[in-house]
């Protein structure tokens, strides 16, 4: 039996199917990165998804830029926050919770916008910027497409 070489053409399709497929899954992983971002302090319960990541991110951005400290993701409030923006988004209501310190929001696209959004209202600003420690977020799809955001603090 004779043993025959692949032709070089052969063997650097290979390489290059390997590396689109490895570059694929370093994308993915980067997202999953992204969504654990070491920057974000959490609690030992608390997950975030990439877009609550992104919430918390921008929200600790603001709060830096003027000199205040990072707010830490909580689990209790990022599970309320959850509940508020699943109830607006089945309501189709933008509606406050009760007894918390809360920011909400709906129609924004992104995470950017809606911080943006935020920091351009008075009331919002003062919640983000506020002696708090600890945040919840979450946003939430109704049925017809709008988002609802929610941002809870203590």
């Amino acid at each position: 039996m004779r043993a025959t070489r692949t032709p070089w053409f052969c063997r650097s399709l290979v390489v290059l199917s390997l590396g689109v497929a490895v570059g694929v899954w370093l994308g993915a992983a980067a997202v999953v990165a992204r969504a654990k971002d070491p920057s974000i302090v959490t609690d030992s319960g608390a997950s975030l998804s990439a877009t609550e990541a992104a919430v918390v991110a921008r929200t600790n951005d603001a709060r830096a830029q003027r000199g205040l400290g990072p707010l830490a993701a909580d689990a209790a409030l990022m599970n309320a926050s959850r509940r508020q923006a699943a109830w607006m988004a089945r309501n189709r209501s933008l509606s406050h919770g009760q007894g918390v310190t809360e920011n909400i929001a709906m129609g924004q696209s992104s995470a950017a916008e809606t911080v943006a959004d935020w920091m351009r209202s008075d009331g919002h600003r003062a919640n983000i910027l506020g002696s708090h420690r600890r945040i919840g977020v979450a946003m939430a799809r109704a049925a017809d497409g709008t988002v609802y955001w929610c941002q809870q603090f203590r």
